[in-house]
């Protein structure tokens, strides 16, 4: 069937972009719902909420300009309530360098900023709102550096050592959910454990998309492009192929080679099976010094904060607390 002629195969779906004032939309909308909802719990504290807020804007933000200056297309941010943010993009082709240096410039402006606000405050030991800021800042930041699935250490972590393999992608997500999960348990966060969970599915979702490229492959099928890049062709044979491999969801649809009523739903199941082009850019020397900085940003700030902990903890629990 993939060597039929072209013109047989009824036109693909035709996706559109979402418009700036869509974009703008949705993260107006998540961060209202991220405010409401810690709000909720921090009824009391409003302007440590402001705080986590604005903190969470500036990592956004180093994201976000560095994909503008790679030329990254599609780009979204929305707020994920009590699990801080979540940038996408789409691209056609991911480098390598790119992605690592993109992962790193969340956390790292934070980081920076946190560093210059506590060296401020340990000179000037007077504004307990200037420590809470920066903790906050170094916390936050710190914490996203953590190596483990979906944080900003675990995209860095992937992109410099196994970009293209996706078996490794998948123990790495496993291992993570495990973390998270235990985390979350040791913590009592129960949202914490329920993304763990999640993120055990996701595991279960790369098992099944390895099958399906397994099952391309064998066709020679080229699955390493944007859906805007397949052809007619190319739509209606991987989804066969998909379909194939999940017989409950084939058996309502009426036939194979007319659109489905609810053929968006296909649509989003198959841009999830493609996969972006990766280009390995980095060389040994630049993924040590990318390494080194790594470190750096995750060991500086608790170097700092351990060596001035007696004056720290005055503030932090002068109260009792």
């Amino acid at each position: 069937m993939y060597e039929a002629d072209e013109s047989i195969f009824p036109t693909k779906p035709v996706l559109k972009a979402e418009n700036s004032k869509t974009k703008s939309s949705k993260f107006v909308l998540s961060i209202v719902l991220f405010l409401a909802l810690f709000l909720s719990v921090f009824s009391e504290n409003y302007i440590f909420v402001i705080e986590v807020v604005a903190i969470l804007l500036v990592h956004e933000l180093g994201h976000y300009l560095m994909m503008k200056y790679y030329g990254y297309q599609s780009m979204n941010m929305i707020f994920v309530p009590f699990l801080g943010t979540l940038s996408k993009n789409e691209t056609k082709t991911i480098s390598q360098k790119h992605k690592s240096i993109v992962s790193l410039m969340g956390p790292l402006p934070g980081i920076v900023l946190g560093i210059g606000i506590l060296l401020y405050f340990l000179s000037n030991p007077e504004n307990e709102l200037i420590l809470e800021l920066s903790l906050l800042l170094l916390c936050i930041n710190v914490a996203n550096l953590i190596p483990i699935d979906p944080l900003d250490g675990g995209h860095f972590v992937e992109a410099l050592y196994f970009p293209n393999n996706d078996q490794m992608k998948m123990y790495f997500t496993l291992i993570s959910s495990f973390i998270v999960i235990g985390l979350g348990f040791y913590l009592d966060f129960f949202i914490l454990m329920l993304f763990g969970f999640f993120m055990a599915f996701k595991v279960r979702g790369f098992q099944k998309n390895q099958k399906i490229h397994d099952s391309l492959e064998e066709i020679d099928f080229d699955y390493r492009k944007p859906y805007n890049a397949l052809s007619n062709k190319e739509y209606w044979t991987i989804r066969r192929v998909f379909l194939e491999s999940n017989p409950k969801i084939r058996e309502i649809i009426p036939n194979e080679m007319e659109l489905w009523e609810n053929e968006k739903l296909l649509v989003e199941q198959i841009r999830q099976l493609l996969r972006a082009e990766i280009k390995i850019d980095l060389n040994s020397a630049q993924k040590i010094l990318l390494t080194i900085l790594f470190i750096a940003l995750l060991t500086i700030p608790l170097v700092l904060m351990y060596a001035n902990w007696p004056i720290i903890e005055t503030f932090l629990f002068k109260d009792g607390l």
